[in-house]
């Protein structure tokens, strides 16, 4: 099972991590985040690192700080804009996104888009950057089919079969480009409205695969089989920019 993009908040939830096999890719959006995934990276090696200044943050990290970084790390994100959930100047949030766009485009990284009310306005940027995109839990009502010609890979998130727009996203796009993730233990809380124990982490990506195979009319094996394999050729993808 995989979980291709998550926020690691503590040890206990690494360890969960850990204890049922689940590859997966952690984000970090400092420097400092990125050090302490490096260290568990190093005591679980499917583990992977996606590194990018967030746009909620597009104003408080430092470009050179995080520059080694980005240059080292297999995929650049999460990045992208956001006009729904933070206060950080739109400006501030384009400049920073499109230099790491650029980045990502010239070190032929892939990269994981956060985009949250503003997923029509990224698209001119995303075509002006050509690259392998993997789209973070898309909740957006419209512009879907455009991502879909960008040949955008997505997540699906664990809001999938009750928020209307995730549940779309499960049924219109191809197989091929669709993979899982939890966001992280807080993000599974947050979706619930509930507390969430770090016991049932797996629980709720075993629903997503369960809620998608209902969605698209096929066996959940065969669900199962399908997104690990999109995982692994999404990771071959990242691993060989590197």
């Amino acid at each position: 099972m995989h979980d291709a993009h998550l926020h690691i908040s503590d040890i206990a939830f690494f360890k969960e991590m850990q204890k049922h096999q689940i590859e997966g890719i952690a984000n970090a959006a400092s420097p400092q985040e990125y050090h302490f995934l490096k260290e568990l990276q190093a005591q679980y090696p499917k583990l992977r690192i996606s590194a990018g200044i967030h746009p909620w943050q597009a104003d408080t990290i430092a470009w050179e700080a995080m520059l080694p970084i980005l240059q080292e790390a297999v995929i650049l994100g999460e990045i992208g804009l956001d006009a729904v959930w933070c206060k950080t100047p739109m400006e501030k949030q384009k400049e920073v996104f499109e230099k790491q766009l650029q980045l990502g485009q010239q070190l032929h990284k892939p990269i994981l888009l956060h985009l949250k009310g503003m997923e029509k306005e990224a698209l001119p940027l995303l075509r002006k950057y050509p690259n392998t995109y993997l789209v973070h839990w898309y909740s957006c009502d419209d512009y879907l089919e455009d991502y879909i010609a960008l040949d955008c890979w997505f997540t699906i998130g664990p809001s999938v079969g009750d928020d209307p727009a995730v549940t779309k996203v499960a049924r219109k796009i191809s197989l091929q480009r669709m993979l899982i993730e939890s966001d992280g233990i807080d993000a599974i809380r947050w979706c619930e409205q509930k507390e969430v124990a770090l016991a049932a982490y797996r629980t709720y990506l075993t629903r997503s695969i369960t809620r998608i195979a209902a969605l698209r009319q096929i066996a959940e094996a065969s669900l199962a089989a399908q997104l690990m394999d999109n995982y692994h050729h999404f990771l071959n993808k990242c691993e060989s920019s590197v």
